[in-house]
């Protein structure tokens, strides 16, 4: 009889840690504080957030990245100065697939997949078309900037995960064709169904975000005019068809906050570092058309005056400049407050941009309407700038002066560098690859205290070592079509 009772409470015993350890296996890895699906509004907000840097930081990944405003001279470094002198050579992009474009293809995927499309953490932030839009919108922007930086770029492949670990590198003409295609495509996807939540960057307004696509689709056409005209030209009218941002209130505009989590960054560095004083390139030009957006862009120096700082300055040349900081300055001047403090915005790309981009494609017979066109285009883009700055009522003077009044014979440059005074401190990336391709404004170029062989603004950006060591074989075959994997290797559309 013990022994049978002893055989059922050990039976019993096993059945009862069966059952607990099963408990145990089901329960154990399993966070309750963690959702098991992505709310894909708050990874639409946090690729838009990445892209403005809102850490504090000036990490290259950002659109106004110190980087981009550096090599279009904008800014001056004041201690610091080898980013400015090109030393640093290898940039890397991984920051950018592993952040906002792996949100952005969550989006993309959780909208379209049968079994999350429908999930309360999917269609709580809008209907499945918006969010595939803009997701879409934003993925191509990205890509651009990464493509114009560095060239031939993992694309097709790229976003796979562990199924594709060594991606190819798409040739730059093949990734222009795509985002043509990606960009035409969201603007048209946007449908009446609910409105994006969560959309720090247009506030769930569809039509600003085709507006600001095809908008982009046209500063991309503008790109060909040296490597494919026809192709620019083409798409270039078909985007104007679409509707091009029609006023300042379509800017892109990435809006910082005033709390220390989603600060501008510029205002984090001269909290402590004064890394950056605008750069004698920019004062002098203003100084010389009489712009009232100087004590815009520029902060006074002690004695009251705007004075920039000479671009790549170093060594004891930087002793006879006082940097100053916000309470004291010295005899240099920084970045404009309005550019500048906590909650100052960042703008991506404006109507006075895209005002530019018309009078350029009317100068060159790409719409209609000559040089009459192609002044009226020029004037609104001046205007543009200047209401975004707050001017209006210097704007009828400035645009009178003979060295300002539209001149046929000095169309492109003067269109450019308008342009370029208009895009001061909102995409840095997007000024120099625009220098690139028209080599206006006249910028300080070669640099004479480079660290570069040639001393001259660099045409690219060089591959991220992990390229070279962790795909070895799409590296070689891209620098084989690109050429060698140099600053001074101009990118598909910079003829």
């Amino acid at each position: 009889m013990k022994s049978i009772y002893k055989i059922v409470v050990a039976v019993s015993l096993i059945i009862t840690s069966s059952l607990s350890c099963k408990k145990i296996t089901n329960d154990i890895n399993v966070n309750p504080n963690q959702p098991t699906n992505l709310s894909t509004g708050f990874a639409l907000t946090s690729a838009i957030q990445f892209l403005g840097g809102t850490s504090g930081g000036l990490a290259t990944t950002n659109v106004n990245s110190a980087a981009g405003e550096l090599y279009a001279q904008y800014l001056s470094e004041t201690f610091y100065t080898n980013e400015s002198r090109f030393s640093l050579r290898q940039y890397d992009y991984q920051g950018y697939y592993t952040g906002p474009l792996l949100d952005l293809q969550q989006v993309i995927n959780f909208n379209t997949d049968a079994a999350t499309k429908n999930l309360a953490t999917t269609i709580s932030f809008g209907s499945n078309a918006n969010q595939i839009a803009a997701a879409r919108i934003l993925k191509a922007f990205i890509f651009l900037t990464i493509t114009d930086r560095w060239g031939d770029i993992p694309y097709s492949q790229a976003l796979q995960g562990n199924s594709n670990l060594n991606p190819v590198l798409d040739p730059q003409k093949d990734i222009y064709t795509s985002l043509f295609k990606e960009l035409t495509e969201a603007q048209a996807q946007f449908d009446g169904g609910a409105t994006l939540t969560n959309d720090i960057l247009f506030n769930g307004d569809n039509g600003k975000w085709k507006r600001w696509a095809n908008s982009l689709r046209a500063i991309m056409a503008l790109r060909l005019t040296q490597a494919d005209p026809a192709t620019g030209q083409s798409e270039f009218q078909k985007a104007v068809a679409d509707g091009l941002m029609a006023s300042n209130d379509d800017n892109a505009t990435f809006p910082y906050l005033n709390e220390l989590n989603n600060e501008n960054p510029y205002f984090n560095n001269y909290r402590s570092r004064y890394d950056y004083s605008v750069s004698s390139t920019l004062t002098n030009l203003l100084a010389g058309y009489n712009d009232p957006r100087l004590p815009v862009y520029a902060a006074p120096t002690a004695a009251g005056t705007y004075v920039g700082l000479p671009y790549g300055i170093t060594g004891g040349d930087l002793n006879n400049y006082e940097i100053g900081n916000r309470s004291n300055p010295g005899n240099v001047s920084q970045i404009g407050a309005a550019f500048s403090s906590q909650n100052s915005p960042s703008v991506w790309t404006s109507y006075a941009q895209v005002m530019f981009t018309m009078a350029e494609a009317a100068h060159r017979g790409w719409v209609p309407g000559g040089d009459v066109a192609t002044a009226d285009y020029y004037n609104l883009g001046i205007t543009a700038s200047m209401e975004q700055n707050g001017i209006t009522a210097e704007v009828a003077a400035y645009a009178a002066q003979p060295q300002v009044v539209y001149t046929p014979a000095n169309a492109l440059e003067q269109i450019i560098t308008q342009k370029w005074l208009a895009m001061y401190m909102g995409n840095g990336w997007e000024a120099w690859a625009e220098y690139r391709r028209t080599g206006f404004p006249k910028l300080l170029d070669p640099v004479p205290t480079a660290l570069t062989p040639d001393k001259r603004i660099p045409l690219r950006q060089q591959y991220p070592q992990t390229e070279h060591d962790l795909n070895l074989e799409n590296y070689n075959t891209a620098i084989a079509r690109q050429g060698p994997d140099l600053q001074t290797t101009p990118v598909w559309w910079d003829k």
